[in-house]
């Protein structure tokens, strides 16, 4: 994945924290997912083990066909942890 696609993510999920239109919120949700499922192949592919775990739970929480339905106030913190770890790994992911 190249690193701007990874930054551009990191941004979103960062902006998500303020009252957005609900079209946001699943475009943000296909692009994390799509972001963290390749995170996660990645890194499984290098057989890393933590990493892919956090990855893959990522990329479940914010699948856009099976949507968790959770209040606002839950997905601010899932939002900030998601891009922060995001750019915190960024190297691993990155291509």
């Amino acid at each position: 994945m190249p690193l701007p696609v990874v930054y551009i993510t990191a941004a979103l999920l960062y902006l998500a924290i303020f009252p957005l239109p609900p079209g946001y919120y699943e475009l943000l949700r296909i692009v994390a997912s799509g972001t963290f499922a390749w995170g996660a192949y990645q890194n499984f592919s290098q057989k890393k083990l933590l990493l892919p775990l956090a990855y893959s739970l990522f990329a479940i929480v914010f699948n856009p066909v099976s949507e968790i339905a959770l209040a606002k106030e839950l997905w601010i913190p899932i939002d900030l942890l998601a891009a922060t770890v995001l750019l915190l790994t960024k190297d691993h992911i990155a291509e």
